[in-house]
């Protein structure tokens, strides 16, 4: 099988998830999932830097989405200076409920170019298929609203209204739709990765 086709397989195994991932996951969802995508690699004899960057970002952007917490930040750790890498391991403090530290390293990715998109996608959600009104008052609330109505995407304001729903204060109505924003989020940070990958 060619790396092309495993990795096919992999994100494929990735999108087939029914449920989105937890906001703070315990576990990994595919132990099986880790070993393939450990045995990825698109390294060739003409691989410059931008093409190692890549790929050691798009393992960490694959772990993550496994619920691989760990081995996503040994790979984010590789390239800090990275954009990509910063966002993917902003997303790994997030999920692991550190998150000062996630924006932190949301600061450090920038204007990644992958929040143009995600932007759109989310504020499209919370405008067609989400009734903010009907939401329990809150910090979360607050939250979605100002992500609906910005135009540009901060993971910022996500992180804090994730802080807020998972330190208890607010209800669990609020948690299915943070739950599918991060989806959003993350499908198309990984969709960014993938071909920035193997382009």
């Amino acid at each position: 099988m060619s790396n092309h086709e495993q990795l096919k397989r992999i994100t494929d195994r990735i999108q087939s998830r029914q449920e989105p991932q937890k906001l703070s996951p315990a576990s990994v969802w595919d132990p099986a999932l880790s070993a393939e995508i450990e045995s990825l690699s698109f390294t060739t004899p003409t691989a410059h830097a931008a093409v190692d960057k890549a790929m050691i970002a798009l393992k960490a952007g694959l772990h993550l989405c496994n619920d691989s917490l760990d081995e996503s930040h040994s790979y984010s750790q590789e390239i800090e200076d990275d954009s990509t890498g910063s966002y993917w391991h902003g997303i790994m403090h997030r999920m692991e409920g550190d998150y000062s530290n996630a924006n932190y390293w949301f600061h450090r990715a920038g204007a990644h170019l992958s929040q143009a998109n995600i932007q759109v996608r989310v504020s499209d959600y919370l405008r067609t298929d989400v009734d903010l009104e009907k939401l329990p008052q809150g910090a979360v609330r607050e939250a979605l609203q100002a992500i609906r109505d910005a135009q540009v995407w901060r993971a910022q304001v996500l992180t804090d209204a994730i802080a807020a729903q998972e330190r208890g204060r607010e209800q669990e109505e609020t948690r299915t739709v943070l739950e599918m924003i991060q989806r959003i989020e993350l499908s198309e940070l990984l969709a960014f990765t993938v071909t920035a990958a193997t382009k």
